[in-house]
């Protein structure tokens, strides 16, 4: 019973989703994406998370997913009204890759409705992966 009633909480906010791939800012690769970790040859890098920024009415909230995931959803937690969305990738679940390294699509601003899911839809991050230690998320090279 209990499953009956509590199964398809809404919770009390909005929820969001999206799906992402990276791209090279420049590279001899063939592919025209790459994974979240090369770390087979020099230069070597690694994207651990993908974090998912919002502000809606002065309140700012945030929830990431590992990178190799490609794809993520927030439970029903942000707060109700127009919402402010960004992401960025990160080296650690407390390091953020460097501005430069990268390029993220735009804020964009999405009305958040109680109950209801905000689709980003599937996005992508260019990021820097010849140059280390200036590319995106260096590891040991």
């Amino acid at each position: 019973m209990w499953l009956l009633v509590h199964g398809c909480d809404t919770g009390s906010g909005g929820a969001v989703e999206l799906s992402w791939k990276l791209r090279p800012a420049s590279s001899a690769q063939i592919d025209k994406f790459v994974g979240c970790t090369d770390d087979a040859q020099p230069p070597k890098w690694s994207v651990d998370r993908i974090r998912l920024h919002w502000e809606v009415a002065g309140e700012v909230g945030a929830h990431d997913w590992a990178c190799d995931d490609n794809h993520g959803a927030t439970g029903f937690e942000l707060p109700l009204g127009p919402a402010e969305l960004s992401i960025t990738p990160e080296c650690s679940p407390t390091i953020r890759a460097a501005p430069g390294t990268y390029i993220a699509p735009a804020a964009v601003q999405r009305d958040v409705i109680r109950g209801e899911t905000v689709s980003l839809g599937a996005v992508e991050l260019v990021v820097t992966v010849l140059g280390c230690p200036a590319c995106v998320c260096p590891t040991n090279m």
